[in-house]
């Protein structure tokens, strides 16, 4: 047990009591100007303790401190980080929710409507109505907007381990297979519409506002025509040729294998990517 006694007329005594015997050291607090005009402030211990003991209990009571502050100042910065970065990131997240949420519903509210217009008139037998529905679910397979499924061509390309594939050799066979009159394609089930973007960001690809890791195989989907099968094959492979003997590649080591298929399906373009967006788009009257 420790027992501390101040008194101003005399120096400060601590008195250390330990197996039933009584050890008294006295302390004098002192001031001495340093060189550099700072005060400095020391202990001046008694030699009736041990330098040992002293510098002892002097560590232990520092170490106590210093955890204490430590402790405060990293849940004070928890404490801000959560409620600065977090929540802004939520808020965003939740407004951005909620614009879509408000999209969606509108649009659901449009197609109710429409579908109800052309449930009455087909159950009056209206020949115009018939020619309008097949003439939007034309429209509708043209823009991306129906799975589709047939005869087409599956093209995987992977580089070397820890090598990220670029994105110019993906636009590069999708120009192709567009060139070779492909109808309908898809890099990993997106399905490539007139506004799809296919570009690098850091470590993905970005395909429809959605990222794919660069470290991992795409798969290209297509499908074109299965009379054209012989050429179409043996054009990719000139291209797959040229991508890999090609210098700027060689240290990617591009693994690509390109199939036929007797059937492959093409997934819809989702009604929620960036690729539909069409509230901007205002119909010229004519006027």
């Amino acid at each position: 047990m420790i027992r501390f006694s101040i008194s101003a007329s005399r120096p400060a005594s601590i008195w250390w009591l330990r197996s039933s015997r009584r050890t008294r050291f006295s302390y004098r607090l002192s001031r001495k100007q340093t060189t550099s005009g700072n005060l400095l402030i020391y202990w001046r211990v008694s030699n009736k303790m041990k330098p040992k003991t002293v510098r002892s209990i002097a560590f232990t009571a520092v170490c106590a401190v210093l955890g204490i502050l430590i402790a405060l100042q990293m849940k004070n910065v928890n404490i801000d980080r959560i409620s600065e970065n977090n929540l802004a990131d939520l808020q965003d997240k939740l407004i951005e929710y909620a614009n879509k949420n408000d999209e969606l519903s509108n649009r659901n509210s449009e197609l109710y409507d429409y579908i109800s217009i052309l449930e009455n008139g087909m159950a009056s037998g209206n020949v115009q109505i018939d020619s309008i529905i097949k003439e939007k679910e034309r429209a509708a397979i043209f823009a991306g907007l129906r799975e589709v499924r047939n005869y087409g061509i599956l093209i995987k390309i992977s580089c070397a381990q820890d090598t990220q594939i670029r994105d110019s050799v993906l636009r590069q066979f999708v120009n192709e297979l567009r060139a070779l009159g492909a109808q309908a394609i898809s890099i990993n089930d997106e399905r490539l519409v007139a506004m799809s973007e296919i570009r690098a960001s850091n470590e993905s690809i970005i395909i429809n506002g959605n990222g794919y890791n660069r470290l991992d195989q795409f798969e290209i989907k297509a499908i074109t025509d299965p009379d054209d099968e012989a050429y179409i094959l043996s054009y990719l492979e000139l291209i797959r040729k040229s991508v890999i003997n090609d210098v700027q590649f060689q240290n990617d080591k591009y693994d690509i294998l390109i199939t036929a298929l007797p059937e492959l399906t093409i997934p819809a373009l989702s009604e929620d990517s960036v690729a539909f967006k069409i509230d901007l788009l205002m119909p010229d009257s004519g006027e």
